[in-house]
């Protein structure tokens, strides 16, 4: 279950972040996030994340989800 805060907080990725598609698309990048200031949205918890939570933050016009241990509250 997702869990969406009433009011955004302010954190930093630290690490820069891309992805590509897949190999049917031709390997587009799909986004780059370079590290720096980002808004937290929300949380939940992914086995698919190796600390087992999530961030949902907001980083320059993108919505994504990270790792929680890759973002930092400010």
């Amino acid at each position: 279950m997702i869990n969406i805060y009433k009011q955004a907080i302010n954190g930093f990725l630290v690490n820069d972040l891309t992805a590509f598609d897949s190999e049917e698309n031709d390997h587009q990048l799909i986004y780059h996030l370079k590290k720096g200031p980002v808004q937290i949205l929300g949380e939940f918890s992914s086995q698919k994340y190796e600390s087992g939570c999530a961030y949902v933050i907001y980083a320059e016009e993108e919505v994504i989800s990270v790792d929680k241990e890759l973002v930092k509250i400010k």
